[in-house]
C-alpha cells in the first residue's frame, strides 16, 4: 500500500476547510521527508556512481523481462544520437507510467531518473529497482527541495553520471498539443554542466511505444542570459514536437467514418487506469503557464458568465 500517496489525496479532499488542509499537508511533507531521507540514505540510496554502472545490465534485464511480462513493445522509428564523451540528459516527452521503463529499455544508456513523484513511488514494487539504478527525486511544492536537486544534478553531471529527464514535467494529455510548456531548468543545468541534451519523443499506442531520438542539443550554441535560456528552451521544444509529429506521420491513416469520436477519451481514461493516483486536476496543476498565454479554457470563461439574449446570440454560435 502507498501510504504517502493516500495521505496526499486526503490533502485534497475538497469537504476540508482550510485550516484542516494546512495540518494534514504538514503532516504528509513531515512523513514525506522521514521515508525519503529513508530511502536515500539506506543501501540502496547511497551506492556509487560506479556501483550503478556496473549493475545497469541487472536493470536492464528487470525492464525488459517487466516489459515483456505486462504486454509492452516498442520500436525506434529513427535514433539520430551522435556519439560523446559528455554527460548526457535524455529529454523525453511524458506519455505515462511506463513510459520511464520502456524508454530505458530502449535507449539502453545508465542514467539516473529526475523524479518529483516520490510520493506515488514510494510503497511500490518499482521504488527499490529505481534506488538501484539511481533517482534523483524532489518535491516540486517545496521551494528549497526545487533549488537543492539543480545542484544535485549538476554535481551528478559533472561526476559522469546521465539523467532521464521529462522537462514537461507531467504527463502530456492534452488533445492538441504536441508538447506542453517547458521549464527551462533542463538548458540552464545542461549549461552549467557541459552536458549534452538528447531530445527523445515517445508515444503509446494501447502496449506498444514508438520512440523517435533526436540529434545532440548542444547549449554552447546558446548564451547564459534568460534571454538566450528563453530563446533555449523554446527551440528544445520545438525540436522535441517535431519528434512526436514524426511518430504521429508513422501510423497509418484514419478514415472519418471509421472514428467514433471519443478515442482521446479513452485514451486518456487507459491512462489514468495505469495510475489511480492521477488525475486531470492534479496534472493541470503540474503544467508550467508561462506568462501571458491563456488556454482555452480561460479565453472563452466568460460565456460561463453571460446571460444569453439577443444582443450576445451571436457569442454561442457554433459555426
Amino acid at each position: 500500500m502507498n501510504v504517502l500517496a493516500e495521505k496526499q489525496l486526503k490533502v485534497f479532499e475538497p469537504s476540508i476547510c482550510e485550516v484542516e488542509r494546512q495540518l494534514r499537508e504538514e503532516e504528509f511533507n513531515k512523513l514525506y521527508y522521514q521515508l525519503r531521507n529513508k530511502d536515500e540514505n539506506g543501501l540502496l540510496g547511497s551506492m556509487s556512481l560506479e556501483a550503478r554502472k556496473k549493475l545497469h545490465w541487472l536493470i536492464l534485464f528487470i525492464y525488459t523481462l517487466k516489459n515483456r511480462l505486462g504486454g509492452f513493445s516498442y520500436e525506434i522509428i529513427h535514433d539520430g544520437r551522435m556519439k560523446t564523451n559528455r554527460p548526457i540528459i535524455y529529454a523525453i516527452t511524458h506519455v505515462g507510467k511506463f513510459d520511464i521503463e520502456v524508454t530505458s529499455e530502449a535507449i539502453k544508456e545508465h542514467c539516473y531518473l529526475l523524479s518529483g513523484d516520490y510520493e506515488h513511488i514510494q510503497g511500490t514494487i518499482d521504488a527499490p529497482f529505481l534506488l538501484l539504478n539511481g533517482v534523483i527525486y524532489f518535491n516540486e511544492k517545496i521551494k528549497a527541495d526545487r533549488s537543492a536537486v539543480t545542484n544535485k544534478m549538476i554535481a551528478h553531471l559533472k561526476a559522469g553520471g546521465n539523467i532521464m529527464y521529462f522537462p514537461e514535467g507531467t504527463w502530456n494529455l492534452s488533445p492538441n498539443l504536441p508538447m506542453l510548456p517547458c521549464y527551462w531548468g533542463i538548458v540552464e543545468i545542461a549549461q552549467k554542466s557541459n552536458s549534452i541534451i538528447i531530445p527523445v519523443a515517445v508515444e503509446q499506442y494501447q502496449k506498444h511505444f514508438k520512440i523517435n531520438i533526436g540529434n545532440n542539443f548542444d547549449m554552447k550554441h546558446f548564451g547564459n542570459n534568460n534571454k538566450e535560456k528563453a530563446k533555449a528552451i523554446s527551440k528544445l521544444r520545438d525540436v522535441m514536437s517535431t519528434l512526436k509529429y514524426e511518430i504521429w506521420e508513422s501510423e497509418p491513416r484514419l478514415k472519418r467514418k471509421t472514428l467514433c469520436g471519443n478515442e482521446w477519451e479513452k485514451y486518456v481514461e487507459e491512462r489514468f487506469k495505469e495510475w489511480p493516483y492521477f488525475n486531470q486536476t492534479y496534472i493541470n496543476e503540474l503544467i508550467f503557464k508561462p506568462k501571458n498565454v491563456v488556454t482555452p479554457t480561460e479565453a472563452f470563461s466568460y460565456l460561463n458568465k453571460l446571460i444569453p439574449c439577443k444582443e450576445n446570440a451571436f457569442l454561442f454560435r457554433k459555426k
